[in-house]
């Protein structure tokens, strides 16, 4: 379903208050750039199988077989939860950093106001 122009013109007001109240959320919104480490993936997949293996040959075998299956399948999820890490995110060097001016109204303010003119008009 496309956007009207008003809806567009909306949407880019409301993106322009994100990038001045919190540039560093709207950097991350805007760019979510993953890098994978596939060696990483690969090993903790191969883990995980291995893992589970062993977890159910234990029950058969031994318990101590089950429990280190069950850290080894522990451990191999933890690494595959890491094989995808996050992008590198840098400030950008125009963004403004600190505290806001006294007299700026904050993003919210900004919100209700434009609800209560949608509201009345």
């Amino acid at each position: 379903m496309a956007l009207t122009e008003a809806e567009r013109k909306l949407l880019a007001e409301l993106e322009q208050t994100l990038k001045a109240e919190d540039p560093k959320l709207a950097d991350k919104l805007a760019a979510p750039a993953r890098h994978v480490h596939p060696t990483r993936a690969v090993l903790g997949g191969l883990g995980i199988i291995v893992g589970l293996l062993a977890l159910v040959i234990g029950m058969s075998v031994h318990w101590a077989v089950s429990v280190a299956g069950f850290l080894v399948m522990l451990g191999s999820i933890l690494l595959v939860m890491s094989a995808w890490s996050p992008g590198h995110l840098s400030a950008k060097p125009g963004h403004p950093r600190g505290p806001k001016p006294a007299g700026s109204p904050d993003f919210m303010s900004k919100l209700e106001e434009r609800w209560q003119h949608r509201q009345q008009g």
